[in-house]
């Protein structure tokens, strides 16, 4: 589909044929069907049909327009479902890149972009046509800079955002500045650890948006980050926007859907799934915490609402904000690359003097078993003796995954990889260390291979082990547990968050949850109990996200009037994301990271592909990962595709999860494109092979879980 040549037809041209991308069957393909002559004035792209297909009447998306077809005996569009489309032409070319990028059909795109609806919705809420209607200007396009307006009012549109003293205070705040006002594609990457400084930030913005008469997108991570922006912009911005949370069922989500196609709203917020809104007057994209993993969606179409919201910003040629205290270091690498443009916010020196940060060598401790250090022993003793409360925080996937020196505190890595070599007992309960990455397989080895001690053991510990211990030591604390495990009943979440945050507990054990709804204003201590558990991840990623939950720990303090206490406890003490997290030195870990990335070919410096299947049968899982090898193989030959590397073709790894039987293949490739536009030649004919009842291929480009 050539864009520019459907959008010159769309606008001015005769529509006789329409490109068309059935959204029942999950082909990868686009057909053509005939427009009749009575349809043609109300038909335009991202419009919904219905079409005669194999026998049926089946929906499909317009998604072009041709002057001519070269397809003999075509069929006439039945009829037009939606008034006007759901989705306005970027959105449309946006999912086509999506499709592109992720290895995915035009069609699952489409379908996970455009709200499910009803045939009762389409009457009781209907889209009113606008066109010509509204006195606003029309949005951007990237062509309009050769074609300057001189009757544009130039002194407001280089108006005054900040005042002069916030500028003295925070010099970068200029070039946010001057991104709103040029109303150009740019990518800003604001970094600073106070929440309250960057929602200053964001409504100054969006005020001077809504001024121009534009629109914004707001994005959030999680139920928890959501939550607290709407209560902060709804305050102000109640009546003009809409907020897709994680409760929304689909009526509603359609309704607001509406409010925004027929222009009543100007604000939107959500999680990932919300870049897909249909602005047509977009201005402005914000993501805020942009290096959190839920931005990646699981689910096929896999996409990574960080990479969709930049092509999207690029297309509707807008300035971008990716905000965090933790860069990606994908994002900052852009900003070393001169891709993004980075504004990084002064903090307080107070927060910084009142919390005291400690970190716990673990090999020094005399007894190797025991889960809490003398030292964190102490500290809880102390503010329990205070009267304030403990957060002890322990990653869910604490259980014994790989194996550690208790002297020494070496664990075993691929040498090939360098990601830690997972523990596994096969069938015949033989232990052995697995790498996920590329299959290698290594013996376990009694004695350290470092420092030759015979105190080699798999490491890991779960809540529920971390909470008898600390009841054995406190007996007269009030303990509470806060993970998946602890909430039986549906109000075990409200019941734990309201005991403690109204001081009727003293030591809270958790994972990740502890992070959503806790209040720290009573609390002086928090004991991270093991780094080790995420810094030894089977995933080349595992320092990255070690640096930014724990960060996102420490960050829990958020408003500090006392002295307040993080500690620690680890076997790498001298690892470079234990030593960046202690001194709070982003600078430190990015320069660290990235020249272990760059010497073992990892992202920014290449993109990973990780293919899995699945399966009943192990024979069967077998066959297709030989043919899917096969396949792969052939593309070497082939011209048109990129250079790259297969990893776990070799020492093909099948194992057992949840009676079904898996295997994983990494692909890393430079220049993705190319490889996807060669790869996807032969897709329809790969889905057939692999995908029915019993077995699925998965294909994830970019991952986010190597494992």
């Amino acid at each position: 589909m050539n864009n520019e040549i459907n959008e010159f037809i769309n606008m001015h041209g005769e529509k006789k044929y329409a490109e068309i991308v059935i959204l029942e069957y999950n082909f990868d393909k686009i057909f053509h069907y005939r427009i009749p002559r009575d349809l043609k004035d109300r038909i335009s792209l991202g419009s919904r049909v219905t079409i005669p297909f194999r026998g049926k009447v089946a929906p499909g998306c317009i998604v072009g327009f041709l002057a001519e077809s070269d397809v003999k005996n075509l069929k006439d569009i039945t009829q037009i479902i939606d008034k006007k489309p759901l989705l306005t032409p970027r959105v449309i070319r946006l999912t086509q890149w999506i499709s592109n990028y992720y290895l995915c059909s035009w069609e699952k795109t489409l379908n996970y972009a455009i709200p499910k609806t009803r045939k009762a919705w389409l009457k009781k809420y209907d889209i009113t046509d606008i066109t010509g209607i509204l006195p606003q200007k029309p949005s951007r396009l990237p062509e309009d800079d050769k074609y300057p307006d001189k009757d544009k009012d130039k002194g407001r549109d280089k108006e005054i955002i900040f005042s002069a003293e916030e500028v003295k205070e925070n010099p970068p705040l200029k070039k946010i500045e001057n991104s709103i006002n040029n109303k150009k594609f740019q990518t800003l990457l604001i970094r600073g650890n106070d929440f309250n400084a960057r929602m200053n930030i964001y409504l100054k913005c969006i005020r001077k948006t809504l001024k121009e008469r534009r629109q914004v997108i707001i994005l959030a991570p999680t139920e928890s980050h959501l939550s607290e922006l709407a209560g902060l912009l709804e305050k102000e911005f109640k009546g003009n926007m809409v907020i897709f949370d994680e409760k929304i069922d689909q009526k509603s989500k359609y309704q607001k859907w509406i409010k925004i196609r027929n222009s009543q709203v100007d604000i939107a917020l959500g999680m990932r799934s919300s870049i897909f809104v249909p602005f047509d007057r977009l201005g402005l994209i914000i993501l805020e915490r942009e290096h959190s993993g839920p931005y990646k969606e699981e689910r096929s179409p896999r996409y990574n609402a960080r990479e969709v919201a930049l092509k999207r910003a690029e297309l509707e040629n807008i300035p971008l904000f990716l905000s965090s205290e933790t860069p990606s270091v994908e994002s900052y690498w852009n900003v070393r690359e001169n891709n993004f443009l980075e504004v990084e916010l002064n903090t307080g020196r107070k927060r910084e003097n009142l919390l005291k940060k400690t970190i716990i060598d673990m090999t020094r401790e005399k007894s190797k078993k025991k889960i809490i250090s003398y030292e964190l022993q102490q500290a809880i003793s102390r503010s329990l003796k205070n009267k304030r409360q403990v957060v002890l925080f322990l990653n869910k996937r604490g259980f014994s995954s790989f194996m550690i020196c208790s002297r020494c505190g070496h664990i075993p890595k691929c040498p090939d990889c360098n990601t830690s070599l997972s523990y596994h007992v096969d069938i015949q309960k033989r232990a052995q260390l697995i790498c996920h990455n590329c299959g290698k397989r290594v013996k376990i080895r009694d004695v350290c291979t470092k420092c030759g001690s015979k105190e080699v053991r798999p490491l890991g510990v779960g809540t529920q082990k971390l909470e008898s211990e600390i009841r054995k030591m406190f007996t007269r604390a009030e303990i509470r547990r806060l993970d998946r495990d602890s909430l039986i009943k549906k109000d075990d979440y409200r019941q734990i968050l309201e005991e403690f945050n109204q001081g009727n507990t003293d030591i809270l054990i958790g994972t990740q949850m502890v992070l959503k709804g806790v209040d720290f204003d009573n609390v002086d201590l928090i004991g991270i109990i093991s780094a080790d558990t995420l810094l030894n991840l089977p995933d080349y990623r595992s320092g990255e996200k070690t640096f930014q939950l724990l960060n996102e720990v420490i960050s829990s303090f958020r408003e500090i009037s006392f002295p307040k206490e993080v500690i620690i406890q680890t076997f790498n003490p001298e690892d470079h994301c234990i030593v960046a997290l202690k001194e709070q030195d982003y600078n430190y870990f990015y320069q660290k990271e990235i020249k272990l990335r760059k010497e073992l070919d990892y992202p920014p410096y290449t993109h990973i592909i990780k293919i899995v299947i699945l399966g009943e049968e192990k024979e069967a899982v077998k066959q297709r990962a030989e043919y899917l090898i096969a396949y792969l193989e052939s593309l070497r030959k082939d011209k048109e595709s990129a250079k790259f590397k297969l990893l776990g073709a070799v020492d093909m790894v099948l194992w057992k999860s949840r009676n079904k039987f898996k295997v994983q293949f990494l692909i890393k490739v430079k220049e993705l494109e190319r490889f996807n536009k060669a790869f996807k030649k032969k897709y329809d004919k790969m889905l057939s092979k692999h995908s029915n009842q019993k077995n699925r291929l998965t294909i994830d480009v970019d991952p986010v879980r190597m494992v």
